[in-house]
C-alpha cells in the first residue's frame, strides 16, 4: 500500500507581542485602542501614542476614546469628534459634552452619542435627536428609514440595553426579566450585516432579532460565552469578542480562543480592535497584546525552528536543553542549564537533522546532526568507564558547577575543570541509540558508520555483562536502567515498566546488530524473546493508566521505530506492531505529531495524518512554556477517570496546540489550566509529585522547550512521504 501524502498548503501562523510600560505605555490607564491601517493608536490619559514596527511616537493630544467606523479612525478628543490620519488629529464637530460613541448604520447613516444625547449627521451637519441616560456607554444603529422609525440601540451598565422608538423619541427598555436579555449591565453592542443585534453583558452574549427572538450562548453553540467588554465586527463578517477570561473570535463559523498566557499578560481584556490584515489588538491591565497572523508552509516553519534550536538551545559541545529565562518569556534573556537527560534530548534532536539531510541535502542539517553526535559520543567516553554513558556533562565557567549531589557528579580525570553526572536512566540511553541508528543510515560516512558502530558496541558489551544493567562508576546498578529479565518478569514492583524496559533492550539489540553486523546481539535478542518473553511482554507495552503518566510514551515511540525498522523477520515484526497498534490506539486522541507519524511510517495504516498536520500548523512560533487558562471555554470536555487514583479530573481531549501547555511528548495534553492559580482555582494534588508525572508543574512563562517537538515529527513524516513540502 502506498502511503498517502499530505501537502497542507499554506496555513495561517499566529504570533504576539506584548507592549507593556517598557514599550512606554502606561497599561493601567489605556482607555481605548484603534487601528488605521495597520498602525495601532493607544488612548491614554496624557497623551495618544502611535505604534508602528515595535516604534513608539506620542501625539500631543488628550484622547479619550477611539473609534474604527467604516474605514475611519475617529476620536474623541475633549468635546470633539476628530478624525485621525497619518498621525495627525482633525477635530470635525464640536459637542456639549464629550464623544461616547460613533455608529455607521447598514444604510451609512453616521450616528453619535455623547455622555448626554444621540446625534444623527444629516446634511453634513450633526442634529440632536435625544437625550440618553447617563453612563450610556456604547450605540448601535441600524438604519435611519424615515422620521420616526429608526432603529437605534444604546447600551448602560446600570440601565441596561435600550431601543429608541416612537414619533416622539423615547427609549424603550429592554428588560432582562421580560425579554431574553442576559443582564442590565450591558458593555457593548454592535450589528451584523443581517441587522442582527449582538448584545455584551456581565453575564454573557446575546442576539437580538430587533423584536422578540434571542439567541444566547445556550441557544447556539458558535455564541461564545463569558462576561463580555468589548466586541469588533469587520465588513466581511468576522467577529472579535473581549472577555474576562480573554479574546474569543468567531470567524467561518468556528469559536477560536487567545487566552492567558501564550496570548495574553492578564485575561481580563477591557478593550479591543482589528486591523485591516486581521491584527488583533487586545488591552489587558497588564500591557497590550498585538496578535497578528502571516501565511506560512510546514517547512518554512521548520526553518525557523532549525534557526531557534541552534540559536537557543544548543548548550556547550552541542547539548539541546531546556532554555531557563531570567525575564517573562524572553528568550533572549535565557541561559541553558544541564539537565538530567541531555542525552536523550540531543539524541531526538539529531534524528530529526538527520531526516531533514536526508530529504534536503542541507549542508547545515549535516552540520547540526554531527554536532549533537559528538556530544552525545562523549557522554559515553567522559565517564572513564567502558561503555558507561554519563546523563550530563558541565563546566567550571558555568553557574551550576559544583553543585547538585556530589555522589552522582564526578570531575573528569583528565580535566578537573568538567564534571559528569552519573546515575544514568534508560530515558538517556533511549536517545543514543536513536540518534546512532539514523545518523548511521542517513548521514554517517565510513569513518563514522566505525565510530557509531564502536560507541554502540562498547554500549551494548557494558549492558550485557552487567546482567542487563547500567553499572555505575561506583559498581551499582542505576535505579532505572534495568532490563534484567528476573526483575521485568518476576519482581512486582517492575509491574508499570515490563512492556517499556522490553521494548527498549530489544530495541537497543537491534540497533547495535544494525551498525556493527555482529550476529551475538541478535542472539541475545532471541535468547530475551525465546526464553524470557520478552516479545510477548511488547504485545502490548503500553500498561492504561487513565492518560496520567506520559514519561514512557514518548520512549516507546521513540524505541518502536528502531525496533520494527531494523527486524527483518516479518512473524516479530507482526509482534511488535501488536503493541505499537495498540498504543497508538490508546494515544490517538493527543493528536501528538509524532506518535501519529511513527506510526505511519511503521505500518500501512491509516495514521490521523491530517490531525498531525494539524497539530504541527497550531504550534506557536516560540517554545515558552507560558501559563495556560482554558477552563472556562465552552467546547471542553471533563475526564473524570483520573479522580480513582487521587489525582484531579483532567480534559478528555485536548485543546489546540496554540492554546495548551508546552510539553515534550512525555508530558500531559489534558492538563487544562497550569500558572493561573491567581485567576483560577487549580487543585495540583498529584501522585508521586511531579516527577513521576511531567508536564503537571505549574507554568511561569521562564522556561523553553527544545523545538524537537515540532522538528522529529516533520522531518521524519517528510522523510516518510507522509507529508509534502
Amino acid at each position: 500500500m502506498k502511503k498517502p501524502t499530505l501537502c497542507l498548503g499554506r496555513f495561517k501562523q499566529y504570533d504576539k507581542v506584548f507592549i507593556t510600560e517598557e514599550n512606554g505605555i502606561d497599561t493601567k490607564n489605556v482607555t481605548s485602542v484603534a487601528f488605521a491601517g495597520e498602525t495601532l493608536y493607544i488612548a491614554q490619559p496624557d497623551c495618544l501614542i502611535e505604534y508602528s514596527d515595535g516604534k513608539i511616537k506620542k501625539i500631543n493630544a488628550k484622547v479619550s476614546k477611539l473609534f474604527t467606523r467604516n474605514g475611519t479612525l475617529f476620536a474623541s478628543v475633549g468635546n470633539f469628534l476628530a478624525e485621525i490620519k497619518n498621525g495627525k488629529v482633525k477635530k470635525l464637530a464640536e459637542f456639549d459634552a464629550p464623544v461616547t460613541d460613533v455608529s455607521f448604520g447598514l444604510d451609512n447613516s453616521l450616528w453619535l452619542i455623547t455622555s448626554t444625547a444621540l446625534y444623527l449627521k444629516k446634511d453634513g451637519e450633526f442634529t440632536r435627536i435625544v437625550g440618553i441616560p447617563e453612563n450610556t456607554s456604547c450605540l448601535a444603529a441600524k438604519d435611519c428609514p424615515s422620521r420616526y422609525a429608526e432603529t437605534v440601540y444604546i447600551g448602560c451598565p446600570e440601565e441596561g440595553l435600550m431601543s429608541m422608538k416612537g414619533k416622539r423619541r423615547h427609549w424603550a427598555e429592554l428588560i432582562p426579566s421580560i425579554t431574553g436579555a442576559l443582564s442590565k449591565k450591558v458593555n457593548c453592542i454592535a450589528l451584523d450585516g443581517l441587522g442582527h443585534l449582538w448584545v455584551g453583558s456581565d453575564e454573557g452574549l446575546n442576539i437580538y432579532d430587533g423584536r422578540n427572538y434571542w439567541f444566547n450562548g445556550n441557544d447556539v453553540y458558535s455564541v461564545p460565552d463569558g462576561a463580555f467588554n468589548d466586541m469588533f465586527f469587520t465588513a466581511d463578517g468576522k467577529k472579535y469578542f473581549a472577555t474576562n477570561t480573554g479574546v474569543v473570535t468567531l470567524i467561518e463559523g468556528k469559536l477560536s480562543y487567545f487566552s492567558y498566557g501564550t496570548w495574553l499578560m492578564h485575561p481580563t481584556v477591557t478593550k479591543l480592535s482589528v486591523s485591516d490584515n486581521g491584527t488583533i489588538a487586545a488591552v489587558t491591565p497588564r500591557g497590550i497584546s498585538l496578535i497578528s497572523h502571516k501565511y506560512i508552509t510546514l517547512e518554512e516553519k521548520a526553518a525557523h525552528y532549525d534557526e531557534m534550536a541552534d540559536k537557543y538551545f544548543c548548550r556547550n559541545e552541542g547539548y539541546q536543553v531546556t532554555r531557563s529565562l531570567k525575564k517573562y518569556g524572553d528568550l533572549d534573556s535565557g541561559w541553558l542549564p544541564n539537565s538530567d537527560n541531555d542525552g536523550l534530548f540531543t539524541g531526538v534532536y539529531v534524528a530529526s537533522q538527520c531526516f531533514r539531510y536526508a530529504v534536503t541535502g542541507d549542508e547545515q542539517a549535516r552540520q547540526f546532526a554531527k554536532k549533537g553526535l559528538e556530544a552525545m559520543i562523549k557522554l559515553t567516553e567522559v565517564t572513564g568507564k567502558p561503555g558507561f554513558t554519563a546523563r550530563a556533562t558541565r563546566y567550571s565557567h558555568e553557574p551550576e558547577f559544583g553543585t547538585g549531589n556530589r555522589e552522582e557528579w564526578h570531575i573528569c580525570e583528565d580535566n578537573p575543570d568538567c564534571e559528569w553526572l552519573g546515575e544514568t536512566s534508560s530515558d538517556e540511553m533511549t536517545g543514543h541509540y536513536f540518534a546512532y541508528g539514523i545518523y548511521y543510515d542517513l548521514v554517517a560516512n565510513e569513518d563514522e558508520k566505525m565510530r557509531i558502530a564502536q560507541v554502540v558496541k562498547t554500549i551494548t558489551d557494558h549492558i550485557i555483562d552487567n546482567n542487563f544493567h547500567l553499572t555505575d562508576v561506583d559498581g551499582i546498578p542505576t535505579t532505572w536502567a534495568n532490563w534484567e529479565p528476573d526483575l521485568l518478569n518476576n519482581d512486582d514492583r517492575w509491574y508499570y515498566e515490563r512492556g517499556t524496559n522490553s521494548l527498549e533492550i530489544l530495541s537497543f539489540l537491534k540497533t547495535a546488530y544494525h551498525v556493527t553486523g555482529d550476529a551475538k546481539y541478535d542472539k541475545v535478542l532471541d535468547m530475551l524473546i525465546q526464553k524470557h518473553h520478552y516479545a510477548m511482554n511488547c504485545m502490548q507495552y503500553k500498561c492504561e493508566d487513565g492518560h496520567v503518566a506520559h514519561i514512557d510514551d514518548q520512549l516507546d515511540f521513540v524505541n518502536i521505530y528502531p525496533l520494527i525498522t531494523y527486524t527483518d523477520n516479518e512473524a516479530q515484526k507482526e509482534v511488535f506492531k501488536m503493541g505499537l497498534t495498540h498504543h497508538w490506539a490508546y494515544e490517538r486522541t493527543e493528536r501528538s505529531p509524532y506518535f501519529n507519524i511513527v506510526y505511519g511510517a511503521l505500518t500501512n495504516n491509516f495514521c490521523d495524518i491530517e490531525n498531525a498536520a494539524k497539530s504541527l500548523a497550531e504550534m506557536n512560533m516560540d517554545t515558552v512554556r507560558w501559563p495556560i487558562f482554558n477552563s472556562y471555554r465552552k467546547d471542553i470536555v471533563w475526564d473524570t477517570e483520573q479522580e480513582e487514583m487521587g489525582i484531579p479530573a483532567q480534559l478528555k481531549y485536548p485543546v489546540e496546540y496554540s492554546s495548551k501547555l508546552v510539553i515534550h511528548y512525555d508530558g500531559n495534553p489534558f492538563i487544562c489550566d497550569s500558572g493561573a492559580e491567581e485567576f483560577v482555582n487549580i487543585n495540583t494534588k498529584q501522585v508521586n509529585r511531579t516527577t513521576t508525572l511531567p508536564g503537571t508543574a505549574g507554568a511561569n512563562g521562564m522556561r523553553a522547550l527544545t523545538p524537537y517537538i515540532y522538528l522529529l515529527p516533520y522531518w521524519m513524516g517528510r522523510y516518510h512521504g507522509l507529508l509534502g513540502d
